[in-house]
């Protein structure tokens, strides 16, 4: 089967630019387009056990506005990549607590029949314990998933 819409969430570490160089030979072999995507999550700063304090959610908005800044730079720079092999890529930054719901949201909305993603790579009781998003979207996604190591 050949695939018309590939999603593949993207981090920019060394195993998701392999996952990027295959997903583009993938893309390229079909003839599908790819949409590279990145959930920002929040982060909170927890300062003095957890009281309020004074310019806190300013800080918290501010570090936020600076990762979607870095991220949308990073997506910017791996969109050129692919384009530059003649497939058509779009980009979709998501913010959200749960990266692998928003993955599985948007190939939904997307209408993307497969998702191809990076494993990173933890094993044994890492895997177990730490909870990767790759293995929470193979659990969810009602598309094949493609993992690449």
């Amino acid at each position: 089967m050949m695939y018309q819409h590939i999603l593949m969430p993207y981090d920019g570490s060394a195993l998701s630019d392999k996952a990027l160089n295959e997903g583009a030979a993938l893309a390229k072999s079909g003839g599908a387009k790819i949409t590279l995507m990145y959930v920002v999550t929040p982060h909170h700063l927890l300062i003095g056990g957890g009281r309020e304090v004074p310019g806190l959610k300013r800080l918290e908005q501010q570090y936020a506005e600076e990762i979607g800044q870095e991220a949308r730079q990073m997506l910017d720079i791996a969109r050129q990549r692919i384009a530059a092999t003649g497939v058509p890529v779009d980009v979709l930054l998501d913010h959200g607590t749960t990266p692998s719901e928003n993955i599985v949201e948007a190939a939904r909305r997307l209408k993307c029949d497969l998702i191809m993603m990076a494993s990173h790579g933890r094993r044994g009781v890492d895997g177990l314990v730490v909870g990767s998003q790759t293995m929470k979207v193979l659990g969810q996604a009602s598309v094949p998933v493609l993992v690449v190591r």
